[in-house]
């Protein structure tokens, strides 16, 4: 018995941020679910479209965060906790300004718009208070580094999955609308918990030096992932332009296929990725570096090629039996959910940053956005059913892109 409770000691951390990791993104899959059944696919497919704003909006952030990410770990591996809390107080000050200007711009937008286009005139709104909420939100998750943190921010995602499901009572009385309020709710309470929780409690300053120092290391590393961002839209943007509003909701609920896998991985690389740089700035082993690579992305795969098989079979049943409305969604899901899978395993090549490889990062990042954006083009401008051919696009530029990000990084940590 004390065996085990030395065991449960040891690992607990991973096991409770790993289990809410998982409930966490079970409950955004059912989430998903729940709202095609209330939504029609052309409403799906509008909110779908007002919320690329947010991909697009991560630009005023201008790679604080990024920068905040990689020098947090490296100043506490170091044992610099001054210049980290200089850096986390210079961040959260530059987010908490960001923030305000992006809801006065949004407001205003909301207050000018005709009032004959409602359902975008409040999509605009809504979208503005997740913009803003997102933006302090990718600040305190950078915070999160110690064990004692990670913890609780295990916990803190197991009281998101209850609230993302308890929330969806908005979208079941208030469809569209409901959609729009329990985005801006769930993410609302999310933030405060992670507030309450914060474990880098800072006053508001500013610090010139220590934020030249974020913009300097976080703009090239941000700059090099909002053209991932962006490339990451270009399925969607590909349907705008070449099929309807309709079949983008078709398309995106059958995304979710895609984005549960990206949840967990995520969720699994924000826990991972600090622990990588706060070792690699501690003791300079590559090839410790490259041996944990190996063994999460095996690992990755192992948990998810069954769930992929499992779902591949599950989904046709489950679709038509309580999604009627998309059951033209079934083939781009079983298409995704592979994509997902692949996608999913490519975390490991958060290396690269952890050793500031600046030329593989840019190889990888590069090459992998073009692979994603031509792929989905030729799958939208040539197959005769758009939204399945641009989901052959993704799943392929998704395979490339782990087989790619395995190479640059068993490469770099190769070299002397």
């Amino acid at each position: 018995m004390q065996k085990i409770k030395n065991l449960y000691n040891k690992y607990k951390t991973p096991i409770l941020y790993s289990g809410g990791s998982v409930a966490k993104s079970i409950a955004q899959l059912i989430v998903g679910f729940a709202i095609a059944k209330f939504v029609a696919p052309d409403d799906f497919g509008l909110w779908t479209t007002i919320n690329l704003a947010l991909t697009y909006a991560l630009f005023l952030q201008a790679g604080i965060i990024n920068g905040l990410n990689l020098e947090l770990p490296l100043a506490y591996g170091k044992e610099d906790k001054r210049g980290g809390v200089l850096m986390a107080g210079t961040a959260q000050m530059f987010t908490l300004i960001s923030s305000v200007l992006v809801f006065i711009l949004g407001f205003l937008c909301f207050v000018f718009y005709p009032e004959e286009n409602i359902k975008i005139k409040y999509g605009i709104l809504a979208v503005t208070m997740v913009i803003a909420l997102s933006y302090y939100q990718n600040y305190l998750m950078s915070t999160f580094r110690s064990n004692d943190s990670f913890s609780k921010l295990g916990y803190i995602q197991l009281i998101d999955a209850l609230v993302n499901i308890t929330t969806l009572s908005f979208v079941v009385y208030f469809s569209y609308y409901g959609l729009l309020m329990k985005a801006v709710v769930a993410l609302l309470i999310y933030v405060l918990l992670l507030h309450f929780y914060r474990p880098i409690r800072v006053r508001l300053l500013w610090n010139k030096k220590a934020f030249i120092k974020l913009l300097k290391v976080g703009f090239p590393i941000f700059g090099l992932a909002y053209i991932a961002s962006i490339a990451a839209t270009a399925d969607k943007i590909w349907l705008l332009k070449y099929a309807s509003l309709t079949e983008v909701g078709l398309y995106s609920f059958g995304f979710f296929a895609f984005s549960s896998f990206m949840l967990f991985s995520t969720s699994i690389a924000s826990y991972i990725y600090p622990k990588m740089t706060y070792a690699f700035a501690k003791n300079g082993d590559k090839n410790a570096l490259w041996l944990l690579v190996k063994k999460i992305t095996v690992l990755l795969l192992l948990i998810q090629i069954p769930l992929s098989i499992i779902g591949y079979y599950l989904i046709p049943i489950a679709v038509s039996n309580l999604f009627p409305d998309y059951v033209l969604s079934i083939p781009i899901m079983q298409i995704l959910i592979f994509a997902g899978m692949f996608k999913g395993s490519v975390i490991g090549v958060n290396a690269l940053w952890s050793m500031k490889r600046w030329n593989y990062i840019i190889i990888y990042q590069i090459t992998s956005s073009l692979i994603l954006v031509i792929l989905t083009y030729i799958g939208a401008k040539y197959f005769s059913i758009r939204f399945i051919g641009v989901a052959y696009g993704l799943l392929l530029a998704s395979f490339i892109s782990l087989i790619l990000g395995f190479y640059l990084t068993f490469k770099a940590t190769r070299e002397k």
